[in-house]
């Protein structure tokens, strides 16, 4: 019996309306073994329904029956080769690829076939996975396919036909017709230079017309979401094309899994978050749906957006593990309503904060006070330029608006190209003093202290519950969403040091932003603007 409704099977499988019952309806007992070859063996889809056996999720030996969400993945690879499948929780995807890719081993000759792991652990279970599939396949059917096992050990499992499964953390110059990647989020996070790999190495062996899978949940912001807003772009500009992957987002909503009739009493928080996917995606949750969801959230707090998401843009706004702001920002910032259009306030002095970056990203945060709040009100960043060019894009976007340059310690550095008089190289600091005197004479420059990594991520973790930024800085919150420890491959767990990637030094510059705002923390709210005190006092470097 498919899981199915013959409405839903015809809607995903159009070219087979009219055989829901062939596949829905159990082989006939009188049948001749003749007949069974020529009628039901050929097809993949029966064959997937029909004669494979895995362990359901209560730890029992069951016949392999595809699920709605399964189904949804299958058919969509029978129209595009290539598939990215962002999903929430125990749907059996992963479950669904290993079987698929099996049968396509067992039928097929020649093919070699990539299961890649998330680690070593995960890629041993996949293995066990595999044999248990072939242990438990009927003996007549290897016996008509005159199938059997050629090698079969830690790393592949190849059969008579020269079909290989290779089950690895990484693939490396293997050229391959079928692949499945799965929780690449994951891999993403711990592992960005394994996963640039995956995309620049394993993907190109990847022939066009031959099945490749990338499916996860959202881990936060890294490659596979990068890979996923691609796709998405691609289906919307009508260009997909058959290297593209194709989107395919999986709800909790569309599980039937995802339902309880234990009654909950929903909060007044909780009724308005139903209330909102209701209005994104025009559907009505039904009781059993919220029931699920809260005692989901009892267990897994703010986890559950990445967990059990509702829509792509909610499993992405999910934190991911290893990040130092990511919770906090999208509970405070996010969700706490802080995220503003055209933020910026003529009426408020405006800051400048700099992060400087050798060959590698300069950036500039624009910073305003007010209200006991951190206001980032525009960035810039860009790399390959002078510091000239930055101070340009300042003196541009606000010619009279700015009070302070602030800079970190190593505007010190003594730049050997720059020579003033006397033979003496300029430092950075110097450069910046004399482009300001003759351009923004009024605007200050403050060399700000040496901060400790530690000093600086504290400091930006008290700041941003006070903390509001303007929509259009989509790097800064890209690096309050981004900004992570390392991951150690050999022990699999965080370090204590922060990776050095893209959100670097945008984290740099919020961390001089948090350690060293201008105004101080009291604030007389019944005027207008801030009680400055005195420029001296605050130890403006003029």
């Amino acid at each position: 019996m498919l899981r199915i409704s013959e409405k839903t099977f015809n809607r995903l499988y159009p070219d087979l309306e009219g055989y829901y019952d062939f596949f829905n309806n159990p082989v006939p007992s009188d049948i001749s073994k003749e007949d069974f070859e020529r009628i039901y063996l050929p097809s993949k889809l029966w064959r997937l329904n029909n004669l494979y056996t895995v362990v359901d999720k209560h730890g029992n030996a069951v016949r392999f029956v595809m699920n709605e969400a399964q189904h949804v993945v299958y058919a969509m690879t029978r129209q595009h080769p290539r598939v990215i499948i962002l999903k929430s929780r125990q749907q059996g995807i992963s479950t669904f690829w290993l079987v698929s890719y099996f049968d396509d081993g067992l039928f097929q000759e020649l093919l070699a076939i990539g299961l890649m792991a998330q680690g070593v652990d995960e890629a041993s279970t996949l293995l066990e996975r595999t044999k248990f599939l072939w242990d438990k396949l009927d003996p007549d059917i290897k016996a008509y396919l005159n199938r059997s096992l050629e090698k079969d050990n830690a790393k592949s499992f190849t059969f008579n036909n020269h079909s290989q499964i290779f089950i690895r953390v990484s693939f490396r110059s293997t050229t391959l017709q079928r692949l499945h990647i799965s929780e690449f989020g994951k891999i993403a996070n711990h592992s960005p230079k394994k996963a640039k790999e995956v995309k620049t190495g394993t993907l190109q062996a990847l022939a066009v017309g031959n099945t490749g899978v990338i499916e996860s949940t959202a881990e936060g912001r890294n490659m596979f979401k990068e890979m996923w807003d691609a796709s998405v772009t691609a289906l919307a500009s009508g260009q997909i094309a058959p290297k593209d992957f194709y989107p395919v987002f999986l709800s909790w909503l569309d599980d039937p899994d995802c339902l309880s009739p234990v009654y909950q009493t929903a909060t007044a928080e909780q009724e308005k978050y139903f209330a909102s996917i209701e209005e994104k995606t025009g559907r009505t949750l039904t009781q059993e749906q919220k029931n699920f969801w809260i005692i989901q959230y009892r267990e897994l707090g703010g986890d559950i957006h990445q967990e059990y998401p509702a829509t792509p843009e909610e499993a992405f706004t999910a934190a991911k593990d290893g990040t130092y702001y990511s919770r906090a920002y999208m509970e405070n910032v996010i969700r706490g309503g802080n995220m503003v259009k055209d933020l910026y306030d003529p009426n408020l002095p405006l800051d400048v904060y700099m992060d400087l970056g050798v060959d590698d990203y300069f950036v500039l945060g624009f910073v305003q006070w007010y209200d006991g709040k951190y206001r980032i009100v525009d960035e810039y960043w860009n790399n390959g330029y002078s510091i000239q060019h930055y101070l340009e894009v300042i003196l541009e976007r606000y010619p009279d608006a700015v009070r302070t340059i602030c800079g970190p310690h190593d505007l010190a550095v003594r730049e050997l190209s720059s020579m003033g008089s006397g033979g003496r190289a300029k430092s950075r600091e110097d450069i910046v003093r004399e482009w300001l005197r003759e351009h923004m004479p009024s605007t200050k420059l403050r060399v700000l202290p040496k901060l400790s990594i530690a000093d600086g991520i504290a400091a930006v973790r008290r700041m941003i519950p006070n903390m509001m930024i303007d929509v259009k800085c989509t790097y800064i919150h890209d690096c309050c969403l981004g900004y992570s420890k390392e991951w150690d491959d050999k022990l699999q767990v965080w370090k204590d040091t922060p990776l050095h990637d893209e959100y670097s030094h945008g984290a740099d510059m919020l961390r001089q932003v948090a350690a060293n705002t201008i105004e101080n923390s009291t604030y007389n709210s019944s005027k207008l603007e801030p009680n400055y005190t005195s420029k001296k006092s605050r130890g403006y470097a003029i």
